[in-house]
């Protein structure tokens, strides 16, 4: 799936929580288009799995793959940082028309996703785009973050059996007191700074009877202090590639489920 992992990797910033709250900077910013130019700029194969034959092998198996990249501009960052992820699964006879049908399912993604997404939202809709609003729910160590995030996710076809899906968030806000009376919420780019903005890729090729999907997310969220950073740091990668795995096999579950209805 798209976006569930994009953000549900940056909800595991507790850290940030015991410092003040944080503004998105214009150079924090400006960086982060800058580091997306570089992404986009890349032209690797359709699926970075087919780079290894023993890692398609896996995913057949029924293992999925979780890896960070790493790139040495996510260090030339001002008062932010930035989560670059991957990951892929393996969904049995399943095709693209099952993956699309349930991607777009968006009234189902609380089933499918939940805890971490309470609600979602469908917009507006055309033959290539969807616009979408998500609540996402994340519990950390000591600290519950929530985040109403709206996104546009625009797909594009490559072949009869390739497909991909860019989704690129358009708001995020911080909601405080959420589903009491005294619910609110913070201005865009401003709060807690678990994410400030989110990008994800998904590839989706049919083949091997069945649908290899790949993910890679990237997110802005503030930086962590200097002082915290020895013992975040570590949690954050562990707890980002667990998210990333989980979310990697409920969007497999969900589009077994769908492709039975």
């Amino acid at each position: 799936m798209r976006v569930p992992p994009a953000i549900a990797v940056l909800l595991v910033l507790s850290a940030s929580a015991i410092v003040s709250a944080a503004e998105l900077k214009e150079n924090t910013l400006a960086a982060w288009d800058r580091y997306l130019e570089t992404v986009d700029a890349r032209v690797p194969a359709f699926l970075r799995i087919d780079e290894d034959p023993k890692e398609v092998q896996r995913l057949k198996r029924g293992d999925p793959i979780v890896w960070q990249i790493k790139n040495p501009s996510t260090q030339t960052i001002p008062d932010g940082l930035i989560h670059h992820w991957a990951g892929a699964v393996f969904v049995p006879n399943a095709t693209l028309a099952d993956a699309l049908a349930t991607v777009r399912d968006y009234g189902q993604y609380p089933n499918w996703f939940g805890p971490t997404v309470d609600r979602a939202t469908l917009l507006s809709r055309s033959a290539e785009e969807d616009r979408f609003s998500l609540i996402y729910v994340r519990k950390v160590l000591f600290v519950s973050a929530v985040l109403e995030t709206e996104s546009v996710t625009r797909f594009s076809s490559v072949s009869p059996t390739r497909l991909y899906s860019v989704t690129r968030t358009a708001r995020i806000q911080d909601v405080h007191d959420y589903g009491k009376p005294s619910e609110s919420r913070t201005l865009s780019d401003q709060g807690n700074g678990y994410l400030w903005r989110a990008y994800s890729v998904s590839r989706y090729e049919q083949r091997d009877a069945g649908l290899y999907i790949e993910q890679e997310t990237i997110g802005l969220s503030r930086d962590i202090p200097a002082a915290l950073r020895w013992l975040a740091e570590p949690a954050i990668r562990r707890l980002s590639s667990d998210l990333m795995e989980k979310s990697l096999l409920q969007t497999r579950q969900a589009i077994l489920r769908n492709a039975k209805k």
